[in-house]
């Protein structure tokens, strides 16, 4: 039998295999390996609260809700948050500028208020952040008022110097305090003056107040206010008479400027421009009576000079105007009194008056509408019916400050039952310039008036004034007033002087 002989490497490899495996650990290395220890999970403290905010958004409306009833339940309002702000509109060839800040809209309290001819209507819904109550502040721009300083021949004014004179030498110590003093008369003077622009209130759960000089609360008269109040929720409905609301200087009143917070304090705040917000009205407000009359005067272009008007629309037809005071030179300003409509006469159906368009106009109108408007020097110095129209005689008479040397006129203007007026002066109105010692006259009835008095020389020498008089006459052939003139006597001439 033959037997199959393997080859010798088949043969040695159990022991190759033996010899490649790795060498068992030693005993001691399982010794050193330690179980690792159980880590503890600790639950990190709960988030502190957010503490209440003291934001509140405020926003107008066109018009109260329909069937709004005063009770303190804000459902019928809708939502209070104010829409998102519009970006302002760029100047041409500018990009859109960004909107202005929405933090009002992140507000957890919110204000809604609406402007008519009434007053103020207004609900709030208040977050305990605001269960205090809050302050609310409303306000119309304020005009910018004219400067101060010393009136320059020929018209202007030259702004104070309180360093140096006129040749650049320091002025004297005595006079620099005083002129110092007269600047910080005048920005307490504008302090004052546009103070009276805002009204501050406060809604709280005693219902709607206003704030005194003293920055106390005091009861409005004529406001109601009514209170709702829930878990961590205040609701208020609220009305102001127009009585209650800011000076305004615009006619229509188209925009407001608002300012609201939580009161956390005893006074309500002095508010940064920055902390206002303008809102537009979205119907612009008029008052009544006039507000026709009150439009036209303050969308009235301003003299030479500016002509600062405002009036309290709870007594719209008086208004204040800013002066300079009387005896300052220019270095003072006052408020005067002016009526802006007092009626003078009737026409059958058309009435005339006197209305103030920061200059003196006479208005014609009918049944309450506008016919015309004339510029004049004030109110008229006389009335007559002649031939079924209304005649009207003013007279002016103004030193001109360029010559100090007086001016005078008259002036007729005809108011016809339709409304139409003529002027019936014949020759020139004004004959002037004239010395201090002019003067008018005229008849009871008017058909007569004239002049007299001496012209004004600007050399005199060598020369003596005659006085002069000038007389109109109506002529009931033209239906006009026809002048004449003459010398006056030298008696009378010296008189006149």
């Amino acid at each position: 039998m033959r037997t199959r002989r393997l080859p010798a490497l088949l043969l040695l490899a159990p022991f190759f295999a033996a010899a490649c495996r790795p060498a068992p650990p030693p005993a001691t290395a399982r010794a050193e390996i330690a179980a690792l220890p159980t880590l503890a999970v600790v639950a990190a403290p709960p988030a502190a609260a957010p503490a209440p905010s003291p934001l509140v958004s405020v926003t107008t409306l066109a018009r109260v809700p329909e069937g709004f009833v005063l009770d303190g339940d804000v459902a019928e309002w809708g939502s209070l948050v104010p829409p998102p702000p519009r970006p302002a509109r760029p100047a041409r060839g500018e990009s859109a500028l960004p909107p202005p800040s929405t933090i009002a809209m992140d507000a957890p309290s919110h204000v809604a208020l609406v402007l008519s001819s009434a007053g103020v209507t207004l609900a709030a819904e208040l977050d305990e952040g605001a269960q205090d109550g809050i302050w609310l502040g409303l306000g119309f721009g304020a005009p910018e008022l004219p400067p101060i300083g010393y009136f320059q021949r020929g018209g202007g004014v030259m702004p104070l110097n309180c360093e140096t004179d006129m040749g650049g030498e320091p002025l004297p110590a005595d006079v620099q305090k005083a002129c110092h003093e007269t600047l910080a008369q005048h920005d307490a003077f504008i302090a004052g003056y546009e103070a009276r622009f805002v009204r501050f209130f406060r809604l709280d759960r005693g219902g709607l107040s206003g704030i005194g000089e003293d920055g106390k609360g005091r009861p409005i008269e004529g406001a109601k206010a009514a209170v709702k109040g829930g878990d961590g929720r205040l609701t208020i409905e609220a009305t102001l008479p127009t009585s209650a609301l800011p000076r305004a200087s615009s006619a229509p009143i188209d925009s407001i400027r608002l300012f609201a917070r939580a009161a956390d304090a005893p006074r309500p705040p002095a508010p940064a421009d920055d902390a206002w917000v303008w809102r537009e009205i979205p119907e612009p407000v008029s008052y009544e009576p006039f507000a026709n009359l009150r439009a036209l005067a303050f969308q009235a272009p301003e003299p030479i000079g500016r002509v600062p008007m405002s009036y309290q629309p709870g007594d719209p037809l008086e208004l204040e105007v800013i002066g300079y005071a009387r005896g300052s030179d220019g270095t003072a300003l006052e408020p005067t009194r002016q009526g802006l409509y007092s009626p003078i006469s009737t026409i059958g159906d058309v009435e005339t008056g006197e209305l103030f368009l920061r200059r003196p106009a006479l208005a014609i109108l009918r049944k309450g509408e506008i016919v015309d408007v004339i510029e004049t020097s004030g109110a008229p110095t006389g009335l007559v019916r002649r031939n079924k129209d209304l005649h009207m005689f003013f007279y002016d008479q103004y030193t001109s400050t360029d010559i100090w040397a007086e001016s005078a006129n008259w002036r007729v203007i005809a108011v016809k039952p339709s409304g139409e007026y003529t002027e019936l002066l014949e020759g020139a109105a004004d004959n002037g310039p004239w010395a201090n010692d002019v003067e008018e006259f005229h008849s009871t009835r008017f058909d007569r008036f004239g002049i007299r008095g001496t012209p004004w020389r600007q050399d005199a020498e060598g020369e003596v004034p005659r006085a002069v008089e000038i007389t109109w006459r109506y002529d009931a052939t033209t239906g006009m007033y026809r002048p004449s003139s003459r010398a006056l006597p030298a008696t009378k001439a010296k008189k006149a002087r």
